[in-house]
């Protein structure tokens, strides 16, 4: 059974949250960071998962080589 899709931005407001935080970060460092809204975190991170960067199964932990 798939779940229902959830729509938390659209795509232009996802690349706009992400952009935001970004240029936070850009402008003031790790000052800017700290001045991200959650949602901005959230969109930075879905637009990297969207662009295939970080693990590829984020919910297998990694082997042990048991």
């Amino acid at each position: 059974m798939n779940a229902p899709e959830i729509c938390r931005w659209s795509p232009d407001e996802m690349l706009r949250l992400a952009a935001s935080g970004v240029a936070k970060v850009d402008l003031l460092g790790p000052r800017g960071s700290t001045l991200c809204s959650m949602d901005e975190i959230a969109a930075m991170a879905a637009v990297c998962a969207l662009h295939g960067v970080g693990p590829s199964l984020l919910s297998t932990p990694p082997s042990t080589g048991e």
